[in-house]
C-alpha cells in the first residue's frame, strides 16, 4: 500500500451540499495517516451524522496509522443533517451502494484491499458496520454503542454479530473507545 503524494488533513464537505443527488454513492471524509498506511477504517457514522465524533474517530485511527474513510450517508438530502436523526429515510440499496463505494474508493485509488479493510460504526452505524462486515467477508468490525437501526430488510444486530464471531468488537462508548478500536485492529494484523 502507498500514501498519496498529495495527502493533507482537512476534510471538505460534499460538493453536493443541499442538492438531492441519486444512483451515486456517498462522498467520503477521508483521513490519510501521516505515515505510510497500514490498513484502511470505514467508519460508519450514527443517526446524526459526520458528527465530531465520527471526524474524532477517523482523526485518531489516522493517528495511529489507518487510512480511515467516513461516507456521509445523508447525501441524498444534500447533506443535511437531522437533530433528531432519520436513518429511517435511508434506503438499504443506497447503504449499500455507499459502502461499496468506499469499498471501492480504498481499492481503486489508494490499493487498500478488502481484506486490509475493517469497519466501525457509531450507534446505529454499528448495525451497518456488522452487515458490512458480513456482506464484504471484511476481517474486523467494531461497534462503538452499537444499537439496532430502523431497516426491516437487514438482519437483525444480534444475528450479525453472532455469524462475526471474534472478529466483531462491541464497546460501550465513551472516552477511550477508539483506543480500543486501535488495540482491536492492531491485533487482528489487517
Amino acid at each position: 500500500m502507498t500514501t498519496p503524494t498529495t495527502s493533507h488533513h482537512h476534510g471538505h464537505a460534499p460538493a453536493n451540499r443541499r442538492r438531492r443527488v441519486l444512483e451515486t454513492a456517498a462522498p467520503l471524509l477521508v483521513r490519510f495517516p501521516d505515515g505510510p498506511v497500514r490498513s484502511a477504517v470505514i467508519v460508519l457514522h450514527d443517526e446524526h451524522g459526520l458528527t465530531d465524533a465520527a471526524e474524532a474517530g477517523c482523526r485518531a485511527l489516522a493517528r495511529c496509522g489507518y487510512l480511515a474513510v467516513a461516507p456521509l450517508l445523508y447525501y441524498d438530502t444534500g447533506g443535511r443533517v437531522f437533530p433528531d436523526g432519520r436513518f429511517d429515510a435511508l434506503r438499504t440499496a443506497d447503504l449499500a451502494a455507499d459502502i461499496a463505494g468506499a469499498l471501492d474508493h480504498l481499492h481503486r485509488r489508494v490499493g487498500v484491499p478488502a481484506g486490509a479493510t475493517a469497519v466501525a460504526g457509531l450507534g446505529q452505524g454499528a448495525h451497518l458496520a456488522a452487515w458490512a462486515a458480513a456482506g464484504h467477508a471484511l476481517p474486523v468490525a467494531a461497534g462503538i454503542a452499537p444499537r439496532s437501526g430502523p431497516w426491516p430488510d437487514l438482519p437483525a444486530l444480534p444475528v450479525l454479530t453472532a455469524g462475526l464471531h471474534e472478529s466483531w468488537l462491541s464497546l460501550p462508548g465513551g472516552a477511550g473507545s477508539w483506543d480500543e478500536v486501535v488495540r482491536f485492529l492492531d491485533s487482528a494484523a489487517l
